[in-house]
């Protein structure tokens, strides 16, 4: 998707859009946090990277991703400093992946779709089905999260002999990621319904 205009520059709905979700990216934790395991189970920080990305492409969602635990941690001092490096690189795979994948599917599964068409047989030809706008959103969203995840694996192995972690530091670090599936099986669930709903909206 677009993130600049004919002139270059970034339009105002995409700075504005930006912003909001980086605040969000800040204020959900909060929100979260508040209940036990709530963080770590839902990622709360996650779902405005998603929506950025997807919904305001790839360099929107690099910003939010890697801006939002360094902003909420000077903030609010969550996350420390040991998650917070990891989860710049994790966010901002997210946003940036998601950003980039969304139209390459779009575009892959269209000229699927078309080839799929009945060629012409001497019958009314059946119009050809479009491809839906949703699985090249879901189907960018699995990929960006797979990404994600190896980049937070590589970030907190090569963080750890720079700080002198502990083994079993390194186990919790990544153990976190067994509780985050249930917060990506929600993320799969809700976010191409937020996409969609946004997209909509923004087009009224």
């Amino acid at each position: 998707m677009k993130t600049t205009n004919s002139s270059g520059r970034v339009p105002t709905g995409t700075l504005t859009g930006t912003a909001l979700l980086l605040a969000l990216g800040v204020v959900l934790p909060i929100v979260f946090h508040a209940f036990p395991l709530g963080g770590r189970i839902f990622l709360p920080m996650h779902l405005p990277t998603f929506v950025a990305g997807l919904v305001l492409g790839p360099v929107a969602g690099l910003v939010v991703g890697a801006g939002s635990p360094i902003v909420s941690g000077l903030l609010t001092g969550r996350p420390t400093v040991f998650y917070m490096i990891p989860m710049v690189f994790e966010l901002a795979t997210y946003g940036l992946v998601a950003g980039l994948l969304r139209p390459r599917f779009a575009a892959l599964l269209g000229r699927r779709a078309r080839a799929s068409g009945p060629g012409k047989t001497g019958h009314a030809e059946r119009p050809v089905p479009a491809a839906s706008p949703l699985a090249a959103v879901s189907l960018a969203l699995v990929c960006s999260m797979l990404a994600g995840r190896v980049v937070w694996i590589a970030a907190v192995v090569w963080l750890a002999p720079v700080i002198g972690l502990t083994a079993r530091t390194i186990a919790m670090a990544l153990g976190a990621i067994g509780a985050g599936w249930i917060g990506m099986a929600i993320q799969l669930a809700l976010i191409p319904a937020i996409v969609r709903a946004i997209e909509r909206t923004r087009k009224t």
